[in-house]
């Protein structure tokens, strides 16, 4: 395979992106050189340096509006910024900046991707980092060995005697399983190396049990519900029929455990747990009763802000300022972090987005030509799914590099069509979508 400049941008945005802390940083000023953000900078350099004309995998409108989107965040980021009195200049930039890198991740992913085996290099970088962090994961369950970035290295962290949880290169437990969850799908998206596949999905359920990661638990239940009930193809005459079945039927099964749920607790730790937090509620103790106060007040927070938003990373200063009954001073949600610190305007349109996306892989999935092109675009909805679900699991999100290559493969399967995709095999050249000259081309380097 010819190593071109396209393949190599390819690589460092996406592996970069995965593994954004390698232990080596830079300080300028106060500012540190991260492995991440140094690689943001030199794909920048590295695009503006190739050449201007090059067929597109997918066209640029598909792309386009998620690039809108994301500059007008940065732009009113900057003005709430100067402007709110809750604002936070330091931290507030850290998580600018980090969008930023997120909309140049999205925009140069989308623009040079030209053929499937593009897709299919990028895909691969996602599932080897996702299987060798799962190993890792694992590892530190058995041994209780941690990586530097750990909060477990932390001698003012409290330990939980005789729990080995993981958090590999994240710094908390439920910031690791959030990862490992909302890319489970991954694993399936081609058919090849099952056993590999089962057995990492294995010791991502065995990683997320050990870290008391339920959040996540329930995320993949209700993703694996909605595959079951809304994509999986059962054939044209019993499809109607078995999808009202398993709709039902999983109602049914919900209802009956939310009211024998006393009587399961002790066949399940799931169960065992989802009670523990529903009678710490009815007695306003426990985490969930201090997330649910936490969200209400949040909400409160937007109505006092008009839902403008207080601006980036101000989160913590508006309720250090206005404290919560809960003493939390982080949102524990990603779409009530938004509209805190960003209003409205932003978090409609993101949630939209995403929405849009899943409905349309969705549809692809079940009206795809063959199984292989139905299983791409039900992984691709799965972890979108996932992603939506699981980013209410960690305390802050935004600040999360890897959410951004989530959002590119959602964007770049909505925009392959269904030929295309299924002609992976016969590595033919992909043709444009249309007939506007593209920017950038894979030089050989």
């Amino acid at each position: 395979m010819r190593v071109t400049a396209r393949k190599v941008l390819i690589f460092i945005l996406v592996f970069s992106s995965l593994i954004p802390d390698i232990g080596l940083k830079i300080s300028t000023f106060g500012f540190n050189w991260t492995f991440y953000r140094t690689s943001m900078l030199v794909s920048i350099l590295i695009y503006l340096r190739m050449s201007k004309s090059v067929e597109k995998l997918i066209p640029r409108y598909v792309y386009g509006r998620w690039v809108i989107l994301m500059s007008v965040w940065v732009l009113y980021g900057i003005i709430l910024m100067v402007l709110s009195p809750y604002r936070d200049l330091h931290n507030g930039f850290i998580e600018l900046l980090s969008v930023c890198n997120g909309l140049v991740c999205i925009y140069i992913l989308s623009s040079v991707l030209q053929s499937i085996s593009d897709l299919e290099q990028m895909i691969s970088i996602v599932l080897y980092v996702y299987i060798a962090l799962v190993a890792v994961g694992i590892v530190e369950c058995v041994t209780d060995y941690h990586l530097y970035m750990s909060h477990f290295n932390d001698p003012s962290v409290m330990r939980l005697s005789g729990r080995h949880a993981a958090t590999g290169i994240f710094y908390s437990e439920n910031d690791f399983s959030a990862f490992l969850t909302c890319l489970v799908p991954i694993l399936f998206y081609r058919k090849k190396n099952i056993l590999l596949s089962l057995l990492t999905f294995a010791g991502v359920v065995y990683i997320d049990l050990v870290n008391d990661a339920n959040i996540c638990m329930i995320a993949m239940a209700a993703s694996a519900a909605c595959y079951l009930i809304f994509i999986k193809k059962y054939g044209k005459n019993g499809q109607i029929i078995l999808r009202g079945i398993l709709l039902i039927t999983g109602a049914a099964l919900v209802i009956c455990v939310a009211k024998n749920l006393d009587a399961l607790s002790d066949r399940s730790a799931l169960l065992y747990v989802i009670r523990t937090q529903k009678l710490n509620a009815a007695r306003s103790q426990g985490s969930l009763y201090a997330r649910l106060l936490i969200y209400a007040d949040s909400l409160k927070a937007s109505v006092h802000t008009a839902f403008i938003g207080t601006g980036p990373a101000s989160f913590t200063n508006y309720f250090l300022s206005h404290p919560s009954k809960s003493g939390l001073v982080n949102p524990h949600n990603l779409y009530l972090e938004m509209l805190v610190e960003y209003g409205l305007l932003i978090t409609t349109v993101f949630v939209n987005g995403l929405i849009k996306m899943i409905h349309t892989l969705g549809k692809k999935a079940v009206a795809g030509s063959n199984r292989e092109v139905r299983t791409k675009y039900a992984a691709g909805c799965g972890i979108l799914v996932l992603y939506s679900m699981v980013c209410i699991a960690s305390s802050t999100f935004i600040g999360y590099a890897w959410q951004w290559i989530v959002v590119t493969i959602g964007i770049v399967l909505v925009g392959i069509p269904d030929e295309k995709l299924s002609g992976l095999r016969q590595n033919a050249r992909i043709q444009p979508a249309y007939t506007q000259p593209a920017r950038v081309t894979g030089r050989t380097i």
